[in-house]
């Protein structure tokens, strides 16, 4: 388990209005146009400068990539960085808005952009920005001076700025530090304490700088700490209910959340701080610092809560609208984007800020949990009056399982007869009353099981995080338009991805129960049937018919890139009760086809996991143990074994096999499993497992361990204990 993937943010229509230039060229005749054009760039005539920069970002951003190759072929990143000291505030805006946008499409660029000293650059317009800001937010002679197009060319090369610097961090690792050298943070950080009175979209451009410099970064989450009340500008405006009579709600709700993220990001550091001052002093962190970024770290969930409640079926239909009714002419002639096409990059900018906080709150939820000194003690208790739901143990170490069994075998032989004679006893003293001490410890358990959870983050994720999560993660009709025009299948894009974060986001709430309250599983039986039927209800959706699509086609993908995720839901969900879930013998065919028909091992490996946990239900449970046991043997392992052996062979299916044998060996780990006689003896499964040891072993040998050492080393161990496993069924019975 680890952090959610990290979310980027696309480039979209700047929401401070384009700054536009008249007659600006939107394509080039010939290849001779370009040296042209970048020679305008250096020209004295300043309407030329800007007529060249905005032209250069036009083209740029254009869909013809031979024109982009011909611009970059000419240098056209050293001139557009040399032209950022330029005098005149209009060339600034075109050249630092063509040179984000580039590196937001052009990974390479984006590395090239990180070569050409853009952070000296942009480090000295720093302070002639802030004291154009300053005297915008004063309203003094400065600000005055401005007017109305020289504030907005000021807000728009800023906002430009920091994005193209974020943009930097997130695709060129290196940049991280030279952003770091060049001490922004105060720059940065006034933007909030004065979020009332600065665009928005501004705020939200400071914010989300801040959040990925931030993120993994120690050193710019000390210097943010250690910068004067930071922290408490960013708490503030966590806490403020509206930034400004003229911002929206909506608006409002990013600059928050975007705050909280920051927040978030500097919470580990600063409870490190915390703690080495308190052992200084030779004490513990003190209750009221620690609440302090307890009770933040609840008001950011409350704010991801909201900013969740989504209707993603509502905003898919309006979606596909917009992107079906947008003028051709204004696609392809006019620099100024459609109301349509605005509306859409809204709707798509409202997604990107989704993902974010489902990111955030996956994030919070497994660096947080639930108190783990609760939690350990809870289970633990919970342990000693509560039987396993699925009454399995687990197999891992053979030895002892077989010592144990040695052990039984002694006693029901009749053992030490004043042994027998002490459990005797034992059993008879054992009365009504002694029942109702157990009952009662076992509710007790329960009870400070659930005021744990109470108490902790799981609490409020159950009850406000989840719900929306769920509703996120159903796949919409916009999934259906993927191999649509550009436009229809790029929000197909959207909502899948909308879709694949949300189910991520659950994911990691069920692994955090797994691993630290596993209890609370056995404690909410009806959650634990309502989430695996809506997961299936998912599956079954994306799936549909698909026996009969075509491999490659743009829907497939996407739908198998959801299903990926809620398959790794249920394996988690399965996993965490012993296989207890409501699985129907049609629900089981559907994991069957899935894992047949899955595009790659990575599914095929989840698909076999939730199977081979189903299988361990018991009692009553034997023909869905015999159709998934007889699938594992014949159709993941030795088919994949018969593949692998034939020429040309690969060792791709080593994690498919090694996952099914391991479930083999739990699954059938002890005869007095009611399935155990008529499934794994009487479908004589033993001599298959021994057919298996030499195509195991030349399976091992196909993988080189020099580049593929974790794969070899499972490879190897699953090998050594199909071994010790064959040994072990072999004379259990005797």
């Amino acid at each position: 388990m680890g952090k959610a993937q990290k979310r980027t943010f696309k480039s979209r229509t700047n929401p401070l209005g384009t700054a536009t230039v008249p007659g600006a060229a939107t394509a080039v005749e010939s290849k001779d146009d370009v040296p042209v054009l970048l020679k305008k760039l250096s020209s004295i005539d300043a309407s030329d400068r800007v007529w060249a920069a905005a032209s250069a970002s036009n083209l740029l951003m254009s869909d013809d990539e031979a024109v982009r190759r011909m611009l970059l072929s000419n240098n056209v990143i050293s001139a557009l960085v040399e032209r950022l000291s330029d005098s005149v505030p209009d060339v600034v805006v075109q050249v630092s808005g063509a040179l984000y946008n580039l590196a937001a499409v052009d990974h390479g660029a984006a590395v090239e952009i990180s070569r050409r000293n853009i952070y000296g650059a942009i480090q000295s317009l720093i302070p002639r920005l802030a004291t154009s800001i300053d005297g915008i937010i004063k309203n003094n002679e400065e600000g005055q001076r401005l007017g109305d197009d020289g504030r907005k060319m000021v807000l728009l090369t800023t906002d430009n700025m920091l994005s193209l610097l974020r943009v930097l961090c997130e695709t060129v690792p290196a940049s991280v530090k030279q952003v770091n050298d060049m001490a922004l943070i105060p720059f940065v950080i006034s933007f909030f304490k004065v979020a009332d009175r600065l665009p928005p979209s501004l705020v939200q451009t400071a914010g989300q700088f801040l959040h990925t410099l931030t993120d993994e970064n120690t050193a710019a989450k000390r210097t943010l700490l250690g910068h004067g009340d930071a922290v408490n500008v960013l708490c503030n405006v966590v806490k403020a209910q509206q930034l400004g009579a003229e911002t929206s709600a909506d608006d409002t709700a990013v600059v928050r959340m975007l705050a909280g993220a920051v927040l978030m990001n500097l919470k580990d550091v600063a409870i490190e701080q915390l703690e080495t001052e308190a052992d200084k002093r030779g004490a513990d962190v003190s209750a009221e610092d620690a609440q302090v970024w307890d009770t933040m770290t609840r008001a950011v969930l409350e704010i991801v809560s909201g900013f969740i409640s989504f209707d993603p079926h509502e905003a898919a239909a309006r979606a596909l609208h917009l992107a079906e009714t947008i003028p051709v002419a204004d696609v392809i002639a006019a620099p100024e984007a459609s109301k349509q096409e605005m509306e859409l990059d809204r709707l798509g900018a409202r997604m990107d800020y989704i993902q974010m906080a489902l990111e955030l709150a996956a994030n919070i939820f497994t660096d947080e949990g639930a108190s783990a000194e609760d939690a350990e003690k809870a289970e633990s208790e919970l342990e000693d009056t509560v039987e396993p739901a699925d009454g399995n143990g687990s197999d891992d170490d053979m030895g002892e399982n077989e010592d144990e069994e040695d052990d039984d075998a002694e006693h029901e032989d009749g053992g030490d007869e004043g042994e027998a004679e002490h459990e005797d006893s034992r059993d008879a003293d054992f009365d009504a009353d002694d029942m109702n001490d157990v009952l009662c410890d076992e509710g007790a358990a329960k009870k400070e099981t659930e005021e744990a959870v109470r108490q902790s983050v799981l609490g409020v994720f159950i009850d406000a995080i989840v719900p929306a999560l769920l509703r996120l993660a159903e796949p919409t009709e916009a999934m259906k338009c993927a191999a649509e025009s550009a436009r229809l299948a790029s929000v197909a894009e959207d909502f899948a991805a909308l879709n694949e974060r949300a189910l991520g986001c659950f994911n990691n709430f069920l692994l955090v129960i797994e691993e630290s309250l596993k209890p609370w599983f056995r404690m909410h039986a009806d959650r634990v049937d309502a989430w695996w039927r809506f997961l299936i209800g998912v599956a079954e959706r994306l799936v549909g018919s698909d026996a009969n699509a075509d491999p490659a086609a743009a829907d497939r993908r996407l739908r198998y890139m959801v299903l990926d995720r809620a398959i790794g839901c249920m394996w988690t969900l399965a996993r965490g009760v012993g296989g207890e879930v409501p699985a129907t013998p049609d629900q089981i065919e559907g994991l069957i086809f899935v894992c047949s028909t899955a595009p790659d091992h990575a599914l095929r490996v989840k698909a076999v996991g939730v199977l081979g946990n189903i299988a361990r239900r018991q009692p009553g449970h034997v023909d869905a143990n015999r159709r998934i046991g007889l699938f594992l043997v014949d159709h993941v392992i030795t088919a994949s074994l018969q593949a692998a052996a034939q020429p040309g062979g690969t060792c791709a299916a080593v994690e498919p096999v090694a996952e099914a044998l391991d479930l083999l060996f739990d699954i059938y780990g002890d005869m007095a499993y009611d399935y155990d006689e008529p499934v794994f003896v009487r479908e004589k499964l033993l001599p298959r497992l021994r057919q298996m040891l030499a195509p195991m072993r030349s399976l091992c040998k196909t993988v080189d361990r020099r580049k593929h050492r974790s794969l070899r080393d499972r490879c190897d161990l699953a090998t050594q204990n199909l071994r010790a496993f064959i040994e072990y069924k072999a004379t259990e019975r005797k």
